[in-house]
C-alpha cells in the first residue's frame, strides 16, 4: 500500500501493522532509512483539540487568580477585638514577633488629669502688647485766629476726630473762647449696652365701662356727659433776661459776598430774637425778623439775598458788608448791646 493513500481514520488491516521493512547489512555503506508516515487530520478536529486547550487553560488561570489573590490580600483594619482576647503576635523587622496592640476606643482616649492646668500662648519676651485705651483726652480753649484744622494740626490729630470729640458738624465753624475735647491717641470704641424692651402689661380702664340700657329705653338724642381730657392751655416761652442772655457772635469769611455770614450762638437760655439789630460801622442794619433761639442753637446771617429757614438768614445785600478790623454789633430791641466782634484778618 502506498503512504499517500494511507488513512489514519479508517481501520487498517494488521498486516499493514506486522509488516517488516528490509533489513540492511550492518557496514554498509548506504545510512539507514527513516521511514516518515504523515497522518492529516480534518479541520474539524484540528478546530476540537484548539477549543479544549483553550478551556483548559482558562480554568487553570483562574484557579491561579484565585489562590493568589487569597495570599495576597491588601490590608483591612482589624475589627474590635472581643473582651477577653489578646491580638496575634505580628512580624518585626530584625526577626523574631512582638504582641499586636489592640485599637483605642473612645474610653481609652487619653485625657488631661482633673485640676491640670491647659497650656496657653505666652508672649514672646520684648513683643509690645497691644492696647486698646486711648490716652484721655486734653482740653483746649479756642483763641483768637484759630481754627478747627490747626488745631487738630496742633496736637497731631484728625479733623475728623476732633469734630466728633465735640459734637460739631462745620469744620469752618469755632468760636473764641470754646472749649474743645483734644482726642490725643484717637476716639475710645463705642461699648454697645443692651437695653432690654419692656413687656407689654394690660392697663385698666381709668373708669368702668357704661352699662347697657334696659331693652324698654329710649336712649337720649345728645350724650349726657362726654369722657374725654380736659384740654390743656400751651406754656408761652418767655425770652430771658438780658442779665442771663449769653449770645456769641462772630464774622465767617468776610469780603466775600456768596460766603460772607455773621453767627449768632446761644450758650445760654431761651432768647426770642424778634426786632434785634444787627449793624457795622458803615450804618449797614439788619433787623431780626420773629426768631427764636433755643440754648446751644446757632443761627446765620447771610449777607446775600435768599429764602429763610430755622437756621439761616438772608440780609439781601448786593455786596459784601463786613471789613477786616471792623465791629460788628448785636443789640436787642430795646437797643441795648448784647455782644460784639472784630473781624480779624484772614
Amino acid at each position: 500500500m502506498d503512504y499517500d493513500e494511507f488513512d489514519p481514520l479508517e481501520p487498517q488491516s494488521a498486516k499493514y501493522l506486522d509488516a517488516e521493512y528490509p533489513e540492511e547489512d550492518e557496514g554498509s555503506d548506504l545510512a539507514r532509512d527513516v521511514t516518515r508516515v504523515t497522518v492529516s487530520l480534518s479541520w474539524q478536529q484540528v478546530a476540537f483539540i484548539i477549543g479544549i486547550n483553550a478551556i483548559l487553560s482558562l480554568i487553570i488561570s483562574l484557579a491561579v487568580v484565585v489562590i493568589a489573590g487569597q495570599n495576597y490580600l491588601p490590608f483591612q483594619p482589624a475589627a474590635a477585638s472581643v473582651a477577653g482576647t489578646e491580638p496575634p503576635p505580628v512580624a518585626v523587622a530584625g526577626g523574631g514577633t512582638e504582641q499586636a496592640q489592640p485599637p483605642l476606643s473612645a474610653s481609652d482616649t487619653p485625657t488631661s488629669p482633673p485640676g491640670a492646668a491647659i497650656p496657653t500662648a505666652q508672649p514672646v519676651p520684648g513683643e509690645a502688647l497691644p492696647t486698646g485705651t486711648p490716652v484721655e483726652p486734653t482740653v483746649y480753649i479756642v483763641q483768637s485766629g484759630d481754627n478747627l484744622s490747626s488745631i487738630a494740626s496742633k496736637f497731631e490729630v484728625s479733623l475728623e476726630d476732633l469734630m466728633r470729640a465735640n459734637g460739631l458738624t462745620d469744620p469752618d465753624y469755632v468760636l473764641v473762647g470754646q472749649e474743645l475735647l483734644i482726642p490725643i491717641g484717637g476716639l475710645p470704641l463705642a461699648t454697645p449696652t443692651f437695653t432690654p424692651m419692656p413687656v407689654p402689661t394690660d392697663t385698666p380702664l381709668p373708669f368702668n365701662p357704661p352699662t347697657s340700657l334696659p331693652a324698654d329705653t329710649t336712649p337720649p338724642a345728645e350724650p349726657a356727659a362726654t369722657v374725654g381730657p380736659t384740654p390743656t392751655a400751651e406754656p408761652t416761652l418767655t425770652s430771658a433776661p438780658v442779665g442771663e442772655i449769653r449770645l456769641v457772635l462772630q464774622v465767617l469769611r468776610p469780603g466775600d459776598l456768596v460766603n460772607e455770614v455773621a453767627q449768632v450762638v446761644n450758650q445760654g437760655p431761651f432768647v426770642r430774637l424778634s426786632g434785634w439789630t444787627l449793624s457795622d460801622e458803615a450804618g449797614n442794619v439788619y433787623t431780626f425778623p420773629d426768631f427764636s433761639l433755643w440754648g446751644g442753637g446757632a443761627v446765620n446771617v447771610h449777607t446775600a439775598a435768599g429764602s429763610d429757614t430755622t437756621t439761616d438768614l438772608y440780609w439781601g445785600q448786593p455786596e459784601a458788608v463786613w471789613d477786616v478790623g471792623e465791629v460788628a454789633t448785636l443789640r436787642d430791641a430795646d437797643g441795648t448791646v448784647i455782644a460784639t466782634y472784630t473781624v480779624p484778618e484772614p
